[in-house]
């Protein structure tokens, strides 16, 4: 049968039809998985915090009984320093299970009766220690010797059992459902990537015949070339028009992106007003300047002709008054300077640079003076053989051997991770007074060299 353009037409799209059929099954059932994955997830963490919870509130009931046996046996006061915080760490075990607990059969019995032995053990626990403080020692081992203490830690222990093993069970019947939705994901996969390469090589067999076809009648077509050079041209200044508009697109997902990244930090900012926490508070602030250290750099990019280039002179200094205002306001007796030389570098260098700076500056700020008082200050000088070099450096208090880390330690793990990525590590050197930063990167695009035009 004779192969007509309309035929091949109809025949093409109703396969790429089918494909397209056959991509949306798999990406709706990808969708699908991922929400039961995240649904799991959210499942496996609470499963997993109420397990810890209760091992925790029952190693804080054996602590503290331990703690008051020792007391009891030796009347040795230092035997009760673990009592007070091991009755701290029960009580807020507790308040933890009230929050986890609810989805749990049989939670508020639960709740109510294990409320109840955690009261009532340690209510023994401290008349006991009373009597001991007052030399009433035989009533101190009447009240041990009436096995009430124990026969209420026997109970306890089987509601942990059974709050621990319900635990274990949501999470083993999470993993099995997993393993499940993987094994219907590789399943839908292979037929639906089945079905498209059958697809797809049937549209290819009949473009094949189609264009055999028209090879055969390229003698009829010869006056048609010089209108197809025409077309050529014309397509071609199309694409000379598309690239200028994906420079304008890829402009403009700078400006979005910046504009995303500004909401996030403003978000996080009404997270930490929101919250009464200190240490939640200072998280959050960091955390609002490593938003903004990345903001910055797309907002440098849809403002730039260059999109793949940041002037890092320029960026590393609207970040560090940025810094100098916002962490001002927390250190008022600490001052920024920086000495900055021009240098080009990669959009995804400066972002990681920026980062790794705004981690040094603020770790600077915070631990470097602990009186309010002082300078830090920021170095970027070019080096010979497209080197550059970054120093951040203070007069502080210096770094203390044997003496653990300040912080959560975050901050040093993502100023290592980003180094990684730069090729490079920072090395620190006790100056005496004073700490200084130092790290030396290369400034050479590490991107592919742009295809020349022909």
């Amino acid at each position: 049968m004779p192969l007509s353009g309309r035929y091949v037409v109809r025949s093409t799209s109703a396969f790429l039809f089918t494909g397209l059929l056959c991509l949306a099954a798999i990406v709706a059932t990808n969708l699908w998985l991922g929400e039961r994955a995240q649904s799991y997830f959210d499942d496996a963490i609470a499963s997993r915090d109420t397990r810890i919870a209760a091992v925790e509130l029952r190693n804080a009931l054996q602590v503290a009984e331990s703690s008051q046996r020792g007391f009891i046996i030796t009347g040795n006061e230092i035997y009760l320093a673990p009592y007070q915080s091991a009755k701290t760490q029960a009580a807020r075990r507790y308040a933890a299970l009230q929050t986890l607990l609810p989805s749990y059969p049989n939670a508020a019995a639960t709740l109510q009766r294990l409320g109840e032995i955690v009261a009532a053990k340690f209510d023994e626990l401290d008349e006991t220690i009373r009597l001991k403080r007052a030399g009433h020692d035989d009533e101190a081992r009447a009240v041990i010797m009436t096995n009430n203490g124990k026969a209420l830690a026997d109970e306890a222990n089987v509601f942990f059992a059974g709050i621990i093993g319900e635990a274990d069970r949501r999470l083993t019947e999470g993993v099995g459902e997993q393993r499940a939705n993987s094994a219907w994901l590789r399943f839908i996969s292979v037929i639906g990537a089945v079905a498209i390469v059958t697809v797809v090589s049937s549209a290819g067999i009949g473009l094949s015949r189609y264009t055999r076809r028209l090879r055969e009648a390229r003698d009829q077509v010869t006056a048609l070339n010089r209108e197809l050079e025409a077309r050529v041209a014309t397509r071609t200044a199309d694409l000379e028009l598309a690239r200028d508009r994906a420079e304008v697109l890829l402009s403009e997902v700078n400006h979005r992106v910046a504009n995303s990244l500004a909401l996030v930090s403003s978000l996080v900012n009404l997270q930490s007003k929101a919250t009464d926490d200190d240490s939640s508070k200072i998280a959050l602030a960091e955390t609002q300047e490593r938003i903004l250290a990345i903001s910055l750099v797309h907002k440098r990019l849809y403002m730039s002709s260059d999109v793949r280039a940041v002037a890092l002179d320029e960026y590393l200094e609207g970040l560090l008054d940025h810094l100098q205002t916002s962490l001002r306001g927390r250190y008022h007796g600490v001052t920024l300077s920086f000495t900055l030389e021009p240098i080009q570098l990669d959009t995804d260098d400066t972002i990681n640079l920026g980062v790794i700076v705004t981690e040094l500056v603020t770790n600077a700020f915070k631990y470097a003076y602990p009186d309010g008082i002082g300078e830090v200050r920021v170095i970027l000088r070019r080096l010979p053989e497209d080197v550059a070099e970054l120093i951040v450096q203070d007069a502080g208090i210096g770094m203390t051997e044997g003496l653990p880390a300040k912080g959560t330690g975050v901050g040093s793990r993502i100023v290592k991770a980003l180094s990684v990525s730069l090729n490079t590590s920072v090395q620190y050197t006790d100056l005496q007074p004073g700490t200084s930063a130092r790290m030396v990167f290369s400034t050479k695009s590490r991107r592919l060299p742009a295809r020349e035009e022909a």
